[in-house]
């Protein structure tokens, strides 16, 4: 489901008892914000729904498209507060319940995601999608109890007992050593403590739905199978690294980064060679778009994913050798003030389309593996 289309409908209807007896916003208003979002102009949008709730504050739709504005900016604090405000006005918004329910999730504040959930389904009982969502999270809960926690000002690390305590301590070394490694490339680091999970390979793939081919997953915790961590410590350290580069990279900037070029970066730094990428390419004689490679790889296959990963790394490589390590600073900024990556490199004088040809020309073809 949409989170900037939820049926209309039953949003007016929800909202129009906690309306009665009030002026009521215009609603040419409303459909202003909802059409911005559905644009994807969230700035847009968030400046329509925050005028409007300046005169009508306990509005539940102008807060639930507010709520929906400020996590499309990625603002997630202000986005959880907003939709929670929405749902104590109209506690049947489901549309808002869903939204709160999710970002909660991969905030990692999963009591609040079950609560949410489960409120919402005494309103909305008939609502699978969210019951099957509710049964995932309580599974996860139940995981999680029996977990200690290694935690400093920075990582928090949960793991299932003293069998783990090790690589534990020693994922706290490796994710200091590599957090300011990486925040110097990126010029910047979040504030925000990171959490970091260890699960067994099976935990892993029924708690996250992770394709067979992940070594890891950030979804707002970094999750991390072990699979004989033990007895392959620079594994461990290389998907360790890997998984903060995006926790880093979706917490400095959480809007428009392409997954190629989030990636790209985490393969950067994992000690990936970019120019061996390049070369492999090069022998299979395959380049995808970019723009296909633009949102996440989970639906790819295994060799689909090989090659989109592969190429991520020579694109983000490409990129980093052109514009050094200022300039992915600045393209960061651009990108998370909305900018799309085509916009953003233009600063730098060359155009994206420019960008992605030289790269395709590299590898000495243009034939493409499509997704499925």
């Amino acid at each position: 489901m949409s989170i900037v289309r939820p049926a209309i409908v039953v949003i007016m209807m929800c909202s129009a008892g906690a309306r009665a007896g009030a002026q009521s916003p215009l609603p040419d208003t409303i459909q202003a914000g909802f059409t911005a979002l559905e644009r994807g102009d969230a700035d847009a949008a968030a400046t329509v729904f925050r005028g409007a709730l300046s005169e009508h504050p306990r509005d539940p739709v102008l807060l639930y498209g507010a709520g929906v504005a400020a996590h499309l900016q990625g603002r997630e604090r202000d986005a959880l507060h907003l939709l929670q405000q929405a749902l104590k006005v109209e506690p049947r918004l489901t549309p808002a319940s869903a939204l709160l329910g999710g970002i909660a999730h991969r905030e990692g504040d999963l009591d609040l995601a079950i609560k949410t959930y489960e409120s919402a389904l005494v309103h909305a009982p008939a609502n699978m999608a969210m019951r099957e969502e509710l049964v995932a999270w309580r599974r996860e809960a139940a995981v999680h109890e029996r977990y200690e926690t290694l935690k400093d000002d920075r990582f928090t690390i949960m793991f299932d007992g003293p069998a783990q305590e090790r690589i534990a301590a020693r994922a706290t070394s490796t994710l200091w050593t590599a957090f300011w490694r990486i925040a110097k490339t990126l010029g910047s680091a979040p504030t925000a403590p990171i959490t970091v999970i260890f699960y067994t390979q099976q935990q892993f793939h029924d708690i996250t739905g992770a394709p067979e081919w992940a070594d890891g997953e950030f979804d707002g915790r970094i999750r991390i199978p072990l699979r004989g961590a033990g007895q392959n410590l620079p594994e461990f350290d290389r998907m360790l690294t890997h998984e903060l580069v995006h926790a880093m990279l979706t917490s400095i900037a959480p809007r428009n980064v392409p997954a190629w070029l989030h990636e790209g970066l985490a393969m950067y730094f994992e000690g990936h060679d970019g120019a061996r990428a390049e070369r492999r390419l090069a022998a299979a004689r395959v380049f995808v778009p970019l723009t296909a490679l633009r949102t996440s790889f989970g639906g790819l296959d295994t060799v689909q994913a090989a090659v989109a990963y592969e190429e991520s790394a020579f694109a983000a490589h490409a990129l980093l050798q052109r514009i050094g390590s200022v300039g992915l600073a600045a393209l960061l900024q651009d990108l998370d003030t909305g900018q799309t990556i085509e916009q953003a490199v233009e600063r730098f004088g060359f155009t994206f389309a420019a960008f992605e040809s030289d790269l395709a020309g590299r590898t000495g073809s243009r034939t493409a593996i499509p997704r499925r």
